[in-house]
């Protein structure tokens, strides 16, 4: 008999009084940042991406969309992970809620298909049913389409997306996106994969904004002087019941 596939025990966290002020504070940087090149470019759509699985990229997108919505900007986060879905997944929004391939086969408008997420300026665009040639839809001309009519809705949208090295999905959503953020996790990002990341994303004529490092762990770090995003996640899991995001309220 096959084994099992071993599953992700990582929670989400969110930013918020529950969470610790490093934590907070990491966040509201990478949003200062994030605005000072608004300011200075057309920057609305960002990719949030990795080189691999269980880097968190996921709770990186989810929680920069959530800080920018704090601050007062419109956001969309989009589900683009048109495999798994895992946006969907972390945030509990079923899957036969309409969502990104429902208004791409013309079953949903974009009211039918957005959720309205814990009382902010935050909407969450879920993947909708997922399909089976997600690499052909995303890199077609309608998709490409209906992310340039999305602009108008949105300060920000925030598009999380699969590992580029592993499928094709995010260097050709990169083709209509202003910017990538590629998240790296210590002892779990592999410098070949990284390097190999970054090359692919230049390839395709992406804009790699910079580089989150993910699960950072300050107390066993002997630079603790430098400029650093500190995003550690794996000391709050001790109660499944806890740190679990608020249910979605839907448009």
């Amino acid at each position: 008999m096959a084994k099992k596939q071993k599953q992700s025990t990582r929670k989400l966290l969110m930013v918020g009084s529950n969470a610790p002020f490093q934590f907070n504070e990491a966040y509201k940087s990478l949003r200062t940042n994030l605005e000072f090149l608004s300011a200075t470019s057309n920057l609305k759509v960002i990719l949030v991406t990795s080189s691999m699985p269980e880097e968190g990229k996921s709770n990186v997108a989810i929680n920069l969309a959530q800080t920018l919505a704090a601050n007062g900007k419109r956001v969309i986060l989009v589900d683009g992970d048109l495999r798994k879905g895992m946006l969907s997944r972390y945030l509990h929004i079923p899957r036969n809620h309409p969502g990104l391939t429902n208004k791409f086969t013309g079953q949903a408008e974009w009211n039918d298909a957005l959720i309205h997420y814990n009382k902010s300026s935050l909407l969450v665009l879920p993947t909708g049913p997922l399909p089976p040639n997600p690499s052909e839809m995303l890199s077609s001309k309608r998709m490409k389409a209906m992310f340039e009519e999305l602009r108008g809705y949105a300060d920000y949208i925030i598009i999380d997306t699969p590992p580029v090295p592993v499928v094709t999905d995010a260097a050709v959503v990169s083709g209509f996106s202003d910017g990538v953020i590629l998240v790296v996790r210590p002892g779990v990002t592999l410098i070949q994969s990284a390097q190999l990341t970054k090359k692919n994303l230049e390839a395709v004529g992406a804009t790699i904004l910079g580089v989150v490092v993910n699960g950072f762990d300050v107390k066993k770090s002997a630079h603790k002087d430098g400029y650093y995003y500190s995003y550690s996640y794996n000391d709050y899991y001790n109660n499944e019941d806890e740190n679990q995001p608020p249910k979605e309220k839907k448009a």
